[in-house]
């Protein structure tokens, strides 16, 4: 098993990116890897409890009205860190912030929110995408958020692996069936202390590298033992994942950017010899013949180039290309959102969570600065490498086994994983029978009176397009991803 080439996209920064947001400068491949500079932090802090510690939900109580700068009501929440495991000595915890739903006699979902990076935080998606406290880049102070997604579910935002956020403990993981294993653990722990969620149904939803946390993390709940499952009685409905990381650079970045290229030169700014060449690159290396396969219904297998990151060509990278003509036409480029100019807005929530009244409030005392993504030096994965399959592998599998299969969402003006990358993905895949969808996502999908994108639903995968929104589609399109979430829960007219 290789390295996880798209691990390196998703870190390093390169030269086009390097002056974007931290999570946006990580998601690049290793063209420029200097230049990163995160304040370092201890890893250790505080006490950490052990395995015998009786802990009752009472331990991990926020009271919302008390959390600095919040003017507006909330019901209480609850947050802090557990074990990864019931070990005596085991020194690794993850953090959370669980919420119970705001409607109206509750809730009978607990969703699970988890955050790329690797290692970027799952509270940067909790105060800028989908949480009920909504503190956006440009705003002076919080409010609240009219879509937050615990409006119709109880949500657990969780810090993972160990090293992301206020977690605790040294990162020593090499793979995701490590990381999924740690994660398992840790839901062992959580629901000693919050036995009553046991009852819910589970759903997972996340988004970008998620896309390689999420399956794994899926199917080792599916594939428990007898005896994991009998103490642990996990509801498992379905997952969720938001232009993520499925499959290789190749298929997501590669071979898509041509025709993304083309079709957005205006908004980036792109002359016609920067697409010629771009056009060139895509024949030459075989991309556009890929595009050209993922036909509906497909043909056959889409063969792709050899993708081996130490083997391939950088003649055959015109995702670097794009960037660069791209930043070189605006200055304040987003790799994540193409539609972005300047100026670009001051970010909030690395001060926000460095706060020590804040960290007080959530039981992180004394933790010191917070980052929303794991400094360079400190990768979540040894020498930032993911010795993990893709999991686009997994993914026949899970679908025969979820009762209600899985959604995958793309936003259309994210560069860095590009929308067409996932729908050659999907028509290269064999599930329930069959290869690919037999039609293209063009149901609109309607929102207020609105349409806000396209869908396609088959054999329990349901493929979501949205408009007007990049890699972050619950903060550039919240109305349209609370209603799509919400038909992931419930059902009914999507």
């Amino acid at each position: 098993m290789k390295a996880n080439p798209l691990l390196f996209v998703l870190i390093i920064a390169s030269a086009a990116v390097a002056s974007l947001p931290e999570p946006a400068a990580r998601l690049r491949r290793p063209l420029a890897a200097q230049g990163i500079k995160i304040e370092s932090r201890s890893i250790f802090h505080e006490f950490v409890p052990r395995s015998n510690t009786t802990l009752k939900p009472s331990h991990f109580l926020v009271d919302s009205s008390a959390l600095p700068l919040v003017t507006f009501p909330l019901q209480d929440s609850y947050a802090g860190r557990l074990s990864i495991s019931g070990n005596a000595n085991e020194t690794r915890q993850l953090s959370f912030w669980y919420w119970p739903s705001s409607a109206k006699g509750g809730s009978k979902k607990l969703s699970i929110w988890l955050n790329g990076g690797p290692g970027c935080s799952s509270f940067l998606g909790f105060l800028t995408e989908n949480g009920p406290i909504s503190f956006q880049a440009g705003t002076a102070a919080p409010s609240f958020n009219p879509y937050a997604w615990t409006s119709v579910s109880d949500m657990l935002w969780i810090e993972q692996p160990v090293g992301t956020g206020f977690t605790l403990g040294t990162p020593y993981l090499t793979n995701e069936i490590q990381l999924a294993d740690d994660f398992y653990g840790f839901l062992q722990q959580f629901y000693k202390v919050f036995p009553h969620l046991i009852k819910k149904e589970l759903y997972f939803t996340g988004e970008s590298y998620a896309g390689m946390y999420i399956p794994y993390i899926t199917s080792r709940i599916l594939n428990a033992s007898p005896s994991e499952k009998k103490s642990l009685p996990l509801n498992l409905q379905s997952f969720l994942i938001i232009d993520g990381v499925y499959a290789s650079f190749i298929t997501m970045e590669d071979a898509p950017t041509y025709n993304f290229a083309k079709k957005y030169q205006q908004v980036l700014g792109l002359n016609a010899t920067t697409l010629e060449t771009l056009r060139n690159i895509s024949v030459s290396c075989g991309y556009q013949e890929i595009m050209d396969n993922a036909t509906y219904p497909p043909k056959g297998k889409i063969l792709l180039p050899n993708g081996n990151q130490d083997e391939y060509s950088w003649e055959c990278i015109p995702s670097e290309i794009l960037y660069e003509a791209a930043e070189d036409a605006n200055p304040c480029f987003n790799i994540y959102r193409i539609t972005d100019k300047c100026p670009t807005p001051s970010k909030k929530d690395e001060v926000y969570f460095s706060r020590p009244d804040v960290q007080s409030a959530l039981h992180f005392p004394n933790f010191g600065n917070w980052s929303e993504c794991a400094p360079f030096d400190k990768p979540v994965f040894i020498g930032h490498r993911d010795f993990s399959d893709y999991t686009e592998t997994l993914f026949p599998s899970l679908l025969s086994k979820l009762p209600k299969g899985f959604s995958l969402w793309h936003g259309l003006e994210d560069s860095l994983l590009i929308s067409e990358g996932t729908r050659v993905m999907i028509q290269n895949l064999t599930w329930g029978g069959s290869q690919g969808l037999t039609k293209p996502p063009t149901t609109p999908l309607v929102v207020a009176g609105e349409k806000k994108g396209v869908y396609r639903t088959e054999r329990k995968l349901t493929y979501i397009e949205f408009d007007n929104a990049g890699h972050m589609i619950p903060q550039d399109q919240p109305a349209a991803a609370l209603h799509a979430f919400k038909w992931m829960l419930y059902g009914g007219k999507l």
